[in-house]
């Protein structure tokens, strides 16, 4: 059996569909999966294949508004999930820093036991899946402890010792993995350690002709040339950029429009940007949208455009390079790897005034679009798949040798 552990799938998001879609094509290809969890929420349910056993304790770990607040009740509850485990594991694979103190707890207390004696899980070997180290104590700790006020004052010396302990617990790991080459690079810089790229995959079914046009009916679209991000509404996302970027777009574009798919905490502050920039009424919030009703969406846009600072990856943008939209992309993180520069979409710096330049180099180029958007789905079709990742997934636990 092999186990995936992660404390919360609180929503479907990037993250939470590489872990359900990983798990569902390993156990696909014949491998038993279990996945360990305190929280499943209903929105993962389509994206997990029945194969796949799920565990779940119910506990939603909320016990906070702020995130980071609830932050160390995850982290800690963690190994509540590790009594789920049988002793007959022929691997354990734990997601993100959260499952972190989890990994390192079972490490020390298993694998350092002789064989045969009680406890020993058969040296089954323990992977870190990590898309990417801590932002909070790596990269962002200025900006999130001056966000949280008054305590982040008493939080700030913690960051430092948290960070001492995330990478002592990484080293228990018999392997890292990574979803893109951007992501191995940065948790080499972390870790000290070398890390294995597992392929993404993207399940993308076109949306029909009739679904398209109900969509665009739905948000009045008419003629507009529309962007399109799909994103959780996050300041690391850089939603506000999306909309300077639209904004100085209009201006030479009067009937740019665009759809901003997604939830999340920056909600209400960019409705109220998008009222400052005048453009209440070219812009779509539509909220959370399921997966069976994202492949409407990329049908129905012109653009696909990423704002996101230093993502790991990218799934979305590879969604949107299946669909057959060209990519505007901000030059960072892992979409570089997914997008061909000037063949499948293009790079930009990230500015509003990059970025609209960009649109605007598409936007009366409909020959141009259709040629970008085609050749990004043949590459997509060609170098990602689940199953793939799934084949590269397996090949790591069977070439893997504990390392305690």
């Amino acid at each position: 059996m092999i186990y995936f552990v992660y404390p919360r799938l609180r929503k479907l998001s990037g993250a939470e569909r590489l872990i359900l879609r990983l798990a569902s094509y390993t156990a696909q290809l014949g491998a038993p999966v279990t996945l360990v969890t305190h929280y499943f929420d209903a929105s993962c349910a389509p994206a997990l294949a029945p194969q796949v056993q799920l565990v779940q304790t119910g506990d939603r770990l909320n016990y906070f508004k702020n995130h980071y607040f609830n932050a160390p009740f995850e982290y800690l509850h963690a190994l509540r999930l590790l009594q789920y485990i049988e002793r007959d594991a022929d691997a354990v694979t734990f997601f993100g820093p959260p499952s972190l103190p989890a990994l390192a707890w079972f490490s020390l207390r298993h694998k350092t036991r002789a064989p045969g004696s009680s406890g020993d899980h058969k040296g089954a070997p323990l992977l870190y899946f990590c898309y990417e180290p801590p932002r909070f104590i790596y990269d962002d700790a200025v900006q999130v402890t001056t966000r949280m006020g008054a305590s982040g004052i008493v939080a700030r010396p913690f960051f430092g010792l948290y960070k001492m302990l995330d990478r002592a617990m990484a080293q228990r790991a018999d392997a890292l993995l990574a979803n893109s080459h951007f992501g191995a690079a940065r948790l080499r810089a972390a870790y000290g350690r070398d890390a294995t790229v597992i392929t993404h995959g993207a399940d993308f079914a076109p949306a029909s002709c009739d679904e398209t046009r109900a969509l665009r009916a739905q948000y009045a679209l008419g003629d507009q040339f529309v962007l399109l991000t799909v994103n959780f509404l996050h300041p690391r996302k850089r939603i506000a950029l999306f909309l300077r970027a639209l904004a100085e777009l209009k201006t030479r574009v009067p009937n740019a429009a665009a759809l901003v798919v997604g939830a999340g905490p920056e909600n209400d502050a960019l409705h109220a940007l998008a009222r400052e920039l005048n453009l209440a009424d070219a812009v779509y919030f539509t909220g959370f949208v399921p997966d069976q009703a994202l492949p409407a969406h990329y049908a129905a846009s012109d653009v696909y455009v990423h704002t996101c600072k230093n993502e790991s990856f990218g799934l979305s943008v590879l969604e949107a390079s299946a669909a057959g939209l060209p990519v505007i992309a901000v030059n960072e993180g892992g979409p570089r790897e997914i997008i061909r520069d000037g063949e499948t979409g293009l790079l930009t710096d990230a500015t509003p005034d990059a970025i609209a330049n960009a649109v605007h180099e598409l936007a009366h180029d409909a020959a141009r679009c259709k040629q970008m958007g085609e050749a990004g789905r043949q590459r997509v079709a060609a170098l990602y798949s689940w199953e793939r990742g799934a084949q590269d997934f397996l090949r790591v636990i069977q070439n893997q040798e504990p390392r305690y």
